[in-house]
Parts: structure tokens; sequence; C-alpha cells
């Protein structure tokens, strides 16, 4: 009997190791992934890239530009459908719905933002069984992510005179010491403001005099890092990179890059330094120390050959790719120790772009829905395949795991295999 058990299960183990691997899922909780730096930690590189990617589902979830989240075999979405903001569950295997909420909205469009999604805008974000979301025009909701039953929800009535700033809420969500970093409020009435995750109840406010006078806080993402030692917020108003305590809110240093424009690139925390792009400074790196009983910004270096609007770059082996938007934008590679440019394309690429390091391969996912394979290099820009895997835009971040790529257009989710 124990001799016939073993051989039997030999024999289970023969089939699946020479079965195709089958996905496992991941955790891609929130914006740019685990720890919102663009890294792909489970993907799997393969020997050699195919000519065509595989397409294994494609569902209708409606329009936006936030990125889907992700946790085992679960996919969740928040986008608009007619006049109302949805968030829904799917299943990873096959696309099939799991569960749907959806609330009324009114939010108008700006002339700038014709050619951009209506939906909303902020990336979902994934904590302790909990899916929290904010709405482009000021509402946050917080879901159990198994069932979907809404466990509170904060609607912008009252206390603030704009409910959000002039292009919508776009900031993603962050869930740093049991507390909720979301955005409330429009123009100078903003606030970044922690809400407790199980209660809803406000914990504390943080917000600069000289914010934008349209914008508020703007777009960029906070970021949460181990800065000198320390557990901090590091966000980018347009105006100072600030560095917050996570249980209080109280700044604990500021480092002045102005933009002209809006801020929408989230800081790169890489090294010990935050790295911070944006128009007419370029790109800057920031080294935070311990001074006294405090911290002190120092400038490590800036460079004006390059700047970005509104991708994120990523940094991987002490290199920093991205997309200028000079020459209608520019793929680039910088040096992360210098700031050196090391090599940029000619121009014309794309209006936006995604960025993922996943193996040794840097992944650029354009709003025109192209995919290129990038070799992670800084010798020259080598290009090892491109695919088209939408037939619309795709301005939201895709999801990178084991051989599969989620990718959102403007109203469907796919699942692509390589």
């Amino acid at each position: 009997m124990f001799t016939r058990t073993l051989k039997s299960l030999s024999v289970v183990l023969l089939v699946v190791s020479m079965s195709p691997a089958v996905s496992l899922g991941g955790e891609w909780p929130q914006w740019r992934g685990p720890k919102r730096d663009g890294a792909a930690a489970t993907f799997r590189q393969p020997k050699q890239w195919p000519e065509k990617l595989k397409l294994k589902w494609r569902v209708n979830v409606g329009f936006g530009a936030a990125s889907p989240v992700m946790s085992g075999q679960r996919v969740y979405l928040f986008t608009n459908q007619g006049q109302g903001e949805v968030v829904t569950a799917l299943g990873l295997g096959d696309g099939r719905q799991l569960w749907q909420d959806k609330y009324a909205v009114t939010y108008e469009r700006q002339e700038m933002e014709k050619d951009l999604s209506k939906g909303p805008k902020s990336t979902p974000v994934l904590h302790d069984g909990s899916l929290y979301t904010v709405g482009v025009s000021g509402i946050i909701s917080a879901y159990d992510a198994a069932t979907g039953k809404l466990r509170w929800r904060k609607e912008p009535k009252g206390g603030m005179k704009e409910a959000y700033p002039v292009f919508g809420m776009a900031i993603s969500p962050l869930v740093a010491n049991g507390l909720l970093i979301a955005p409330v409020g429009g123009n100078r009435q903003s606030k970044l403001t922690a809400f407790d995750t199980k209660s809803g109840e406000v914990r504390w406010q943080w917000g600069a005099e000289n914010l934008h006078p349209e914008l508020g806080l703007g777009f960029s993402s906070p970021i949460l890092a181990e800065v000198a030692g320390t557990r901090q917020i590091v966000f980018w108003t347009g105006r100072d990179l600030v560095g917050l305590a996570p249980e209080t809110g109280k700044a604990l240093w500021t480092f002045p890059f102005r933009s002209q424009w809006d801020s929408v690139v989230t800081p790169v925390f890489h090294d010990g330094m935050v790295i911070v792009s944006g128009n007419p400074m370029g790109t800057v790196a920031v080294r935070i120390n311990k001074q006294g009983g405090g911290f002190n910004a120092q400038q490590v270096w800036q460079q004006e050959e390059v700047f970005t609007y509104m991708n994120t770059p990523v940094a991987t082996k002490n290199l920093l790719f991205g997309l200028s938007v000079k020459k209608k934008g520019q793929f680039f590679c910088l040096d992360l120790a210098s700031g050196k440019t090391l090599w940029l394309t000619d121009g014309r690429e794309a209006e936006n772009a995604s960025f993922l390091s996943a193996g040794e391969s840097i992944l650029i996912l354009t709003n025109d829905a192209n995919l290129t394979v990038v070799k992670n290099s800084g010798n020259a820009f080598e290009s090892i395949r491109r695919y088209q895997v939408a037939d619309s835009a795709t301005w939201a971040h895709p999801i990178v795991f084991d051989d599969q790529i989620l990718v959102k257009d403007e109203a469907t989710l796919a699942l692509w295999s390589l």
C-alpha cells in the first residue's frame, strides 16, 4: 500500500513537472505594484520572447485610467459606466465577475481632458482584506474585498470649498500604519488626509500654504519609504517634495521643487535617494540625512536634459528609465549615481508610457497600446520585442506577474500570456 502511494505520488509529480506552468496569481495591491516602484518581482523571464502574445481573455469593464490591482486569483477594477463609478472584482483565471458595486457620480471634464477617459484616475489599494478607492469627484470608499460589502464611504459634502481639483482626483491612495492616506478637497483647500482604515475616522490632515491655486495637492501619488532610518510618506505637491510622519502627518523635511506644469510624477525612491522630475527643472535626486533631532534634504544631482510629465520612471541596477516629453517623447536612461544621460531615443515615441522592471528587461506600455520589451542596459536602447496589446488607448498601468500581463485599455481588461 505504501509502495503504491509512493508510485502514485511519483506519477502526479511527473505529470505536474511536465505540464505547462500554472499561474498562482500574485500580489499587486496598489499603484505601481507591491512597493509602488514598478518592479515585477514575480515575473518569469522567458529564454526567448515569443513573436506574439497569447490572449487568454478580454472583458468589458468600463472607462477610466485607474490601474487594476490584484491579490491571489482576484483582479479588482475601478471604472466608469454611464453616470456611475463602478468597482468590480473578477476571477483571474477567466475574467468572470465575482461582485460589483456602482454609485452615481457627477464630474465635468475640462477641455484639456478630451483625449483622456472620463472615468476615475486613482488606482485603488488593497490592504488586510479591504479595497479602498478614491473617485474622480472625491468620493472615498472602503469595501470588503471578498464580498464587495461597503464598509464605509466619505463623500465631499461641506467643509472643503471644492470637492476636487480642476482635473479631478488622480492621487492614488496609500495605506501606512493602519491609515488610508488619500486626497481631500480641491484647489487651495486640498488636504492629504489620513483615515482610520477600519472606521473611516480622520486621524490627521496635512496641507501646505503654497499649494497650486487651481490644482491644490496636484496629481502625484505618495510613496512609503525607509528614509534615513525612518519610515516616511514621501509626497510631491508640485511646489515641494516633503516627508511626512505616517503616524501624525508632521512634516519632517521639505525640498523646493516647483513645476510649471501639473505635478503628476510619483517620486521614485532608490538607494536612499528620492528622484522626481518636472518642467522646466528637469530631473533631480535628493538625499535625506539625519541632522540633529530632525532631517535635512540635500540635492545630489540635477540635470535638465530630460524631464517627465505624466509617466513615472522606474529605477533598477542603478539605472533610471523613463519617457522625456522633449521631441514629442524620448525614451531615456540615466545613471542614478551621477544623473548623467546614458542614452536617449530620437523622439516621437509616445505621449505617455508605463515603465516596469521585469527580470533582465524593461517593459514599456505606451498610451497607443504598444508594449515594448527593452534590454535592461545603460549602453544603448535595445528593443527586443514589440507587441500590440489593445485596440484603444492604454493610459492605465499594467500588471506583470509570472509569465502573464494584465492590460486595461479604454474600456476593457485583457490577460495576455507569454
